[in-house]
């Protein structure tokens, strides 16, 4: 008798995607570096707009580092807008690997998308040459539309696509893979927010982020010694 083959369980990451948190985003053309771009968005909102991190693309290449921005409207209702560049200069190895050996040489520098058209991208899409990707995210308790009429008047260069996650990703061929991308991209930008907030909350506290249990008089426990302050106070602005 045959042996019978194994059945390998499939894992659909995408089923929690969207259910806590409403998101948007859309791909925007400009000529400015990243640091000029998130500049302009600072200064049209009128919000910090402060650098978080990268994405950074190891398994492709180590060097391709996709710089973040973030500004935060509301930290009660967790309504922030992420900058992320779509494309940035293609380390030398990805070059090469794209010119013709006849030819001598590089004349110009390659650059390297997230989601491009065609040459080095990471996810085939559509709408060729975007220059940044917009991510807005809000809790379900939060109305997300009014902060996506503010999108359009960042920028004077052209929006190229726009829309929630899931419609966007039916526009293209390989939806799945769309998808998949652009929740890792909310999931890991989301993650360095958490980590820059922090960072500042841990300078603030002049790098204590806990109370000593020297200072406590008469405990009938004793307190632990990595014990973190979590009073909401700790955000107030006037702090």
């Amino acid at each position: 008798m045959a042996a019978r083959k194994k059945i390998v369980p499939q894992v659909i990451s995408l089923d929690a995607f969207g259910s806590a948190k409403n998101y948007w985003l859309c791909w925007v053309k400009s000529p400015l570096s990243s640091l000029a771009f998130a500049n302009l968005v600072q200064r049209r909102l009128q919000h910090p707009c402060a650098y978080i991190g990268s994405i950074i693309l190891d398994d492709i290449h180590p060097e391709l580092k996709f710089p973040m921005y973030f500004c935060s409207f509301s930290e009660e209702y967790d309504i922030n807008l992420v900058v992320l560049s779509n494309r940035i200069t293609a380390p030398m190895e990805l070059s090469m690997g794209q010119q013709n050996p006849l030819l001598g040489g590089l004349l110009f520098e390659d650059d390297y998308y997230l989601f491009n058209n065609q040459g080095l991208t990471k996810i085939a899409f559509s709408h060729p040459q975007a220059d940044y990707i917009l991510l807005l995210s809000a809790d379900k308790q939060a109305d997300i539309e009014d902060y996506v009429q503010l999108l359009p008047n960042l920028t004077d260069n052209r929006i190229l696509c726009q829309g929630a996650p899931a419609e966007v990703a039916q526009s293209q061929k390989k939806s799945k893979q769309v998808l998949d991308f652009i929740q890792y991209l909310y999931y890991e930008s989301e993650a360095a927010m958490k980590n820059y907030r922090r960072r500042k909350l841990f300078q603030k506290l002049h790098r204590t982020m806990s109370v000593a249990e020297a200072n406590y008089g008469k405990l009938k426990f004793p307190i632990e010694a990595n014990r973190m302050i979590t009073s909401i106070l700790l955000r107030r602005e006037d702090f």
